[in-house]
């Protein structure tokens, strides 16, 4: 299984499909995490702006989508989410942690899979 069918099977599980306008946008930033962890740091410069410029919109709208993107998650799948998040979660994440938990549960996922 690539990469992105892992990351579009974790979506579907949080309820997140293509209907979503932000569904790419956060393919395309946790693909960019998982290849580069340090873009985590800078979520604005390194990410944001990044994905705005590949799906031609504002880097404010990519935060946005992937913010309701985690808030779609957090309604859809509560219990799974917070079981990848592995700490607790009592409110939906921002657009920039949701990026980092679905980042760290899929290294984790990858690196149990090597074994």
């Amino acid at each position: 299984m690539t990469t992105r069918e892992c990351i579009q099977n974790e979506l579907q599980r949080l309820g997140i499909t293509k209907r979503y306008r932000g569904y790419t946008q956060v393919l395309f930033a946790i693909e960019m995490a998982l290849e580069n962890e340090e873009c985590l740091q800078n979520v604005t410069e390194r990410v944001y702006k990044v994905v705005a410029s590949q799906c031609r919109c504002d880097p404010s709208c990519v935060e946005r989508n992937i913010r309701t993107i985690s808030h779609v998650a957090w309604k859809t799948n509560r219990t799974h989410l917070r079981n990848i998040a592995g700490y607790p979660l009592y409110a939906f994440p921002a657009a920039s942690e949701f990026i980092s938990i679905m980042t760290a549960y899929l290294q984790r996922t990858r690196e149990t899979q090597a074994r």
